[in-house]
């Protein structure tokens, strides 16, 4: 009867044992558990910098990555307003530069009015530069630089009693020019303006020069023994064509062009000398950008 009593009282000791184990285990979860929680958190933001988390992969998937390991098309950029870009407008042209126009040519000068009428000049020459700006691919302005030289017929001269003569005359004009493309290469234009003209009549006499180099010769030079100028105003209308001979993207063209000139000279006075208004048709070969 007593090794019962003992065996009993045994088991009833191990069974409240266990139970107290189990009881201590329970309590001591949750405050493990936060315990873990704050540490994770901690390690997170510890120094500044952030760990992977539930939440990271979460936006990972969000972002379009494929499970496969292909990514998500980038989408293109959209165009810019930076200048050079192509779109709609103007410019088509690379950079900024590709704004700045340049011309240079030469040819010859017909005369045309009282010019021809009263024997005032004859058949010339003509050089042409200029520098502006392209404001579209179809419209710029120049400013301009011409000089005309034209020969004075014999018989004015006769009249007059000198052996030679010219008559020059130079301008700086302000011109804006309409470009008319036909196709990629050909065009055409229209161009014309106005601005400060110079014309002078020279008088000119064969002298005797000495020249000198290596060694020294006679020789004969056309000096001035008389000349008359005056300053004005003039105007100018032209048409011309182009091809862009380097190629269909190039800014370079070659041209040709005629022009009428009307430069409102004065005539002559009995205190002043003068031919009345001018008459030109200058017509150009040359370059332009």
């Amino acid at each position: 009867m007593t090794e019962n009593c003992n065996f009993s009282r045994t088991l009833l000791r191990r069974v409240a044992t266990a139970a107290s184990v189990l009881a201590l285990a329970a309590a001591s979860y949750p405050a493990l558990a936060q315990s873990d929680a704050t540490a994770t958190d901690a390690t997170a933001t510890d120094s500044g910098h952030a760990y992977s988390s539930s939440t990271d992969w979460k936006a990972y998937l969000d972002s379009g990555d494929a499970l496969d390991g292909a990514a998500a098309p980038t989408p293109a950029p959209k165009p810019g307003g930076q200048y050079g870009q192509s779109n709609n407008h103007y410019p088509g042209y690379e950079n900024r530069w590709s704004h700045l126009a340049f011309e240079g040519g030469g040819g010859f000068t017909a005369p045309v009015g009282n010019d021809v009428r009263d024997g005032y000049d004859t058949w010339g020459y003509n050089i042409t530069a200029g520098a502006g700006w392209n404001f579209t691919k179809h419209f710029g302005a120049l400013l301009e630089y011409q000089f005309n030289r034209n020969k004075i017929p014999g018989a004015t001269l006769a009249a007059v009693g000198a052996p030679g003569g010219n008559i020059n005359t130079w301008s700086f004009t302000i011109d804006p020019i309409f470009y008319l493309p036909i196709t990629k290469k050909f065009g055409g234009y229209v161009t014309g303006g106005g601005g400060f003209y110079r014309k002078v009549t020279n008088f000119t006499a064969p002298e005797e020069e000495e020249f000198c180099s290596f060694f020294c010769e006679i020789g004969t030079e056309n000096v001035t023994i008389g000349h008359f100028s005056s300053n004005q105003g003039g105007l100018n209308l032209g048409v011309g064509g182009y091809w862009k001979a380097f190629g269909e993207d190039s800014n370079a063209k070659l041209y040709a062009e005629a022009r009428y000139v009307w430069v409102d000279s004065p005539a002559a006075t009995a205190t002043q000398n003068g031919e009345g208004s001018e008459g030109l048709i200058p017509v150009t070969f040359g370059v332009r950008f």
